[in-house]
């Protein structure tokens, strides 16, 4: 094989990967997209003023970045932004991991199951810079012009993303908190549904069942409340499903909150057969879901007050 012939395929494999990252790149921008009111506040978490406010900046760039790899176009140019951009978040993440205790990275935000341990996330990163750095060092600086069909794809992906991410931003912030009486499970039995691959209940007693993640910002907002249902009689009792992370992240949670209720951890897929939003709560009377509450979690008293509201109505 000549010289020419090595470079030909370094250059076609390196176009290959750029799709790799590229399609990596959408999928965590566009996952971020349908969460970006939680990507924001992980980001305030860094302790720099205003930080929250660079989600929506974030999410599009990254949107933007993974189109452009995607579709090889000005790829020398791309790549080393990318390389970059990658080296830049990482930096972040370290110094959120090292300094301010931070271990949920956000990458992937609403498809939060392929987010990876802290560890892990930064060898990842570090994966994808060495991709980036072999794509950059096998491409040229020339560039295609994208045809009719590829600008459609781009614009519609772009104003479906800014579409996504101001809804998101917006709806999270003024309604956290979200009453469901009929839905995938509210008014159901439990055993019709999902849960009863979770639990087992008796049907004389009441149980409030908190789906939440060991890391998200509006579960740690609803746990002291959560406290207080059993506590309060409102209940007879409180179960929390979880699913498995990193060690540093459950031994936090329990320092932080000492939970005074059972937690149930599982593979994450199998939780996520049950929800992939968090947090939730589905409050079950008579083995029947009466209610589901999605977002952050009211006070005891306000979900009685609720409850008996529905019931008049």
């Amino acid at each position: 094989m000549n010289i020419h012939q090595t470079k030909s395929k370094m250059k076609k494999s390196a176009k290959l990967l750029s799709v790799i990252i590229g399609t990596v790149f959408l999928i965590s921008g566009i996952g971020k997209s349908l969460a970006a009111n939680d990507f924001s506040q992980i980001l305030t978490q860094y302790g720099f003023g205003g930080s929250g406010f660079l989600s929506p900046v974030i999410i599009i760039f990254e949107v933007v970045l993974g189109m452009l790899l995607f579709f090889c176009f000005m790829l020398k140019r791309t790549v080393l932004v990318s390389l970059f951009f990658v080296a830049g978040l990482s930096a972040v993440y370290l110094y959120g991991y090292l300094f301010a205790d931070i271990t949920d990275c956000g990458c992937f935000g609403y498809f939060s199951f392929l987010n990876l341990p802290p560890v892990s996330t930064l060898i990842r990163n570090v994966i994808m810079i060495c991709v980036l750095l072999y794509v950059f060092l096998n491409s040229d600086n020339s560039y295609k012009v994208m045809d009719g069909k590829e600008i459609a794809v781009v614009l519609c992906i772009l104003c479906a993303v800014c579409f996504v991410t101001g809804y998101t931003c917006t709806d999270r912030q003024h309604s956290d908190t979200r009453y469901i009486t009929n839905g995938n499970y509210a008014g159901k039995d439990v055993e019709n549904s999902t849960l009863s691959e979770f639990l087992t209940l008796s049907k004389d007693s009441t149980y409030l069942v908190f789906a939440f993640s060991y890391s998200c910002p509006h579960c740690y907002n609803s746990i002291e409340n959560l406290k207080e249902y059993e506590r309060s009689g409102t209940v007879d009792r409180v179960i929390g499903l979880s699913f498995t992370a990193d060690t540093s992240a459950m031994n936090r949670f329990y320092d932080m909150f000492n939970p005074n209720f059972q937690i149930i951890n599982y593979h994450p897929k199998q939780l996520f057969s049950l929800t992939n939003q968090f947090p939730v709560a589905f409050y079950i009377g008579n083995n029947k879901v009466k209610m589901e509450i999605h977002g952050m979690l009211p006070c005891w008293y306000i979900l009685l007050q609720k409850l008996k509201n529905t019931v008049n109505n």
